[in-house]
């Protein structure tokens, strides 16, 4: 067999080079695709999560048109303060980093996200506390009882039950600087469960607030308007919980599923 010329070997040699770099190039593009996060889809979840998003102000609307009837005495700022402060602004801040929140996703980064989360849940909860104040106010005027009712309670242990997630929120912000990097994510997982909990007691005095004389009062008794204001109310709040909710049980069930394995 006749050896091969120099410019064969050349050849060859190119081949080989070329092929490599090739193989190269498309383990890094396989590696590269394996390590991007998968694109956002539109699906059910997110249609159900832009209908609460008009339910939440279909609710607060029908509150300020209620407040705007007939006589706006100084109790009439705790409906109007809690509907703006909870219903709307912590609500959203809630839907701001939800996971199915597909159409808001597309356009933010994660970051921007949650600074509009802590920006939108710190309005909302001065709000929800000054809405709290005026109904505290109200009833020390009027030598009535407080917390007799299971919307006063619930909405006192929304109130009380928000300074755990706002303690860790804090340090989840600050992590870096408190050096608590390697506890990041206990710290947010323990900043889920308490948000969560606060909201749910909150999201249960919103519901309750239906029942009130003052919603009663104001809406004449109307029955469309009492289950009008039951449904926007409800879903929007509990469709919050549930996301959260279900990563929740995930998380504790991976958990479990990990110790089994081991």
């Amino acid at each position: 067999m006749a050896p091969y010329s120099d410019d064969a070997k050349q050849l060859l040699s190119e081949n080989l080079a070329e092929n490599k770099t090739n193989l190269e190039e498309n383990n890094s593009k396989s590696k590269k695709k394996r390590l991007e996060k998968p694109k956002e889809e539109v699906t059910f979840r997110t249609h159900l999560t832009s209908l609460a998003h008009i339910s939440v102000l279909l609710f607060v609307y029908l509150v300020v048109k209620l407040a705007l009837r007939a006589e706006f005495d100084f109790f009439t700022w705790h409906p109007l303060l809690m509907a703006i402060g909870w219903m709307l602004l912590m609500t959203e801040g809630l839907y701001a980093i939800n996971k199915y929140n597909t159409y808001w996703r597309f356009k933010t980064k994660g970051s921007f996200r949650v600074k509009i989360h802590v920006i939108i849940l710190s309005a909302g909860y001065i709000l929800s506390v000054i809405g709290f104040i005026v109904a505290y106010i109200n009833k020390e005027n009027k030598g009535k009882s407080h917390f007799v009712s299971w919307h006063g309670l619930f909405g006192l242990l929304a109130l009380i039950s928000t300074c755990p997630p706002i303690i860790n929120g804090l340090v989840l912000w600050y992590r870096k600087e408190l050096g608590a990097e390697h506890y990041h994510r206990l710290v947010k997982f323990v900043h889920v469960v308490t948000g969560t909990l606060a909201f749910f007691f909150g999201a249960l005095a919103l519901i309750l607030s239906v029942y009130s004389n003052w919603y009663g009062k104001k809406s004449y008794r109307s029955d469309s308007t009492f289950y009008f204001g039951l449904v926007t109310v409800s879903y929007p709040v509990i469709w919050a919980v549930y996301g959260p909710s279900v990563k929740l049980v995930r998380v504790v069930k991976n958990y479990f599923s990990e110790d089994k394995d081991d």
